[in-house]
């Protein structure tokens, strides 16, 4: 390093440094002390002088830190926000009109679902600030309830309706007869974004309902519609025996109560999303482009109908939420980011810098040899043999 200027910079400071920076000499060494990763832009700018010949380079240990926000298949145009960030890190979210929510982060990461976002989102995690756009909110399609006419199709139904949902439903009443709201055919993800079955009658729909799922479609398979043949390549797991239900107070009627279906001999491929006592009550898998859920619960209508205050409401979000959980949404247009954080700003500093590098004269690259002193020295060169020369043919 002898011989050579060293200049270096906070966090804080490297922005009113970048244009002294930009004037140095080549040959100044250019160091970036980072207790949090600076704004996209400057990260950037240091990147540019790095590609114009200056010798680079940064240390610390940034937050690794980065977040996604998806629309939900929801009519009511929820926002999923998923976080990742060290495990314990408080996160606090806002978009362009409020703070939204604070989050403490688990091993996994953390997850916020608002109603509505306006603008970017931003994170900030211990003062390291990342963001993510606002995704435009999903149009739902149709989702197709299929069953024996019972109470459980009929509540299933009308709260995906209350909730918003353009619903099409098909009731077997009687041999040969069906009641029907709306139109099945064709059963395709142009127009239907998942379907919804309360028994085995959905035999009727034969390969289709496979078809439909392998395309992207939704499955939902509640209490023994598991049974039935045409989605036997589709389960997330068998049916065990139906347990019985508990015997409480009606104002203590809650989801699981009642009894379920326990899902058994889980798929290789199926995940436990609901465990109960008696058994695994919910499961899903994937299956080709769709997602297949696989519900035991077979009378969920007595916590609407018999449960505390609140069951209403608590059983048509919860409704709303399996569906949203398999529901087909088409690809949306990529939104574009305009807020002064990266989503993974850390990623994005390692991409462009390179990975962190402490002072050090092995360390430190140095800047290529100027082009014009290059070419001098060719030109020396180049006059040296053609002055030899001229000597040696005048003796």
């Amino acid at each position: 390093m002898a011989g050579r200027r060293l200049e270096r910079a906070s966090t804080n400071a490297i922005a009113v440094r970048l244009s002294e920076w930009t004037r140095a000499p080549s040959n100044v060494l250019l160091h970036a002390d980072l207790g949090t990763t600076p704004e996209p832009g400057i990260v950037d700018w240091l990147a540019a002088l790095q590609h114009s010949g200056h010798a680079v380079t940064w240390s610390g240990s940034p937050p690794a830190v980065a977040m996604s926000s998806e629309a939900l298949a929801d009519p009511r145009g929820s926002v999923r926000i998923d976080v990742a960030a060290p495990s314990g890190t408080s996160v606090t979210l806002r978009d362009s009109a409020s703070v939204v929510d604070s989050v403490r982060v688990n091993t996994l990461g953390a997850t916020i679902v608002t109603p509505l976002a306006v603008g970017t989102l931003v994170g900030d995690a211990g003062g390291q600030r990342f963001s993510a756009p606002s995704p435009a909110s999903a149009r739902v399609r149709a989702i197709v309830v299929i069953g024996n006419a019972s109470w459980e199709g009929k509540f299933i139904a009308s709260s995906l309706e209350e909730r918003g949902w353009p619903v099409i439903a098909r009731f077997h009443v009687a041999p040969g007869v069906d009641v029907t709201e709306g139109t099945i055919a064709p059963l395709d993800t142009s127009r239907v974004a998942a379907i919804i079955a309360v028994d085995t009658t959905i035999q009727s729909l034969g390969g289709a309902v496979e078809r439909f799922v392998r395309s992207g479609g939704g499955l939902v398979l509640a209490g023994p519609a598991g049974l039935a043949t045409n989605v036997a390549s589709l389960d997330a797991g068998s049916l065990g025996a139906r347990t019985r239900p508990s015997v409480l107070p009606a104002d203590s009627i809650g989801l699981g109560t009642t009894g379920f279906y326990p899902v058994t001999a889980l798929a290789q491929d199926g995940v436990v999303l609901d465990r109960r006592s008696a058994g695994v009550a919910v499961a899903a898998r994937r299956v080709g482009a769709g997602r297949v859920l696989q519900i035991g619960y077979d009378d969920s209508w007595r916590w609407r109908m018999t449960g505390g205050p609140g069951s209403e409401i608590a059983y048509r979000d919860w409704w709303s939420r399996v569906v949203a959980a398999v529901a087909y949404l088409p690809a949306a247009a990529p939104a574009v980011l305009n807020g002064s954080a990266a989503a993974a700003p850390l990623a994005h500093l390692i991409d462009r810098l390179g990975p962190a590098r402490p002072i050090a004269a092995e360390n430190i690259p140095r800047p290529p040899l100027d082009r014009r002193l290059l070419l001098t020295i060719i030109m020396i060169l180049l006059l040296t043999e053609w002055s030899s020369r001229r000597l040696r043919g005048l003796r």
